[in-house]
């Protein structure tokens, strides 16, 4: 039996550091992430998602104008998860422009 996918939505913000280089800053999950298999999937609009685990999806309903052509140009983006004012977890995501996105099933 295929393991069942969440979808999941937490409170996140991106930090351009100027130099073509962005991060996404989120708060903590209980379980770790994957950090050698995320993905951030951008469909190159206004949506994304961030594939945390195989099963586990960040859903990133709105992304700002302001982060899109970043995100059409880059191929990484950096992860710091959060737990309060400490940092959890940092990893780096593959980014990929897919549209549409995947949809829950």
């Amino acid at each position: 039996m295929a393991e069942e996918i969440k979808y999941i939505n937490v409170s996140h913000d991106f930090i351009d550091n100027g130099e073509g280089e962005l991060m996404m800053v989120m708060e903590a999950l209980e379980d770790t992430a994957d950090d050698e298999n995320a993905k951030f999937l951008f469909d190159g609009v206004s949506k994304a998602m961030l594939v945390r685990q195989s099963n586990q999806i960040i859903n990133v309903p709105i992304v700002r104008e302001d982060v899109h052509d970043l995100l059409n140009s880059i191929k990484i983006i950096l992860i710091t998860e959060m737990d309060g004012d400490d940092i959890d977890d940092v990893y780096e995501a593959q980014v990929e422009i897919v549209n549409p996105l995947p949809q829950k099933k």
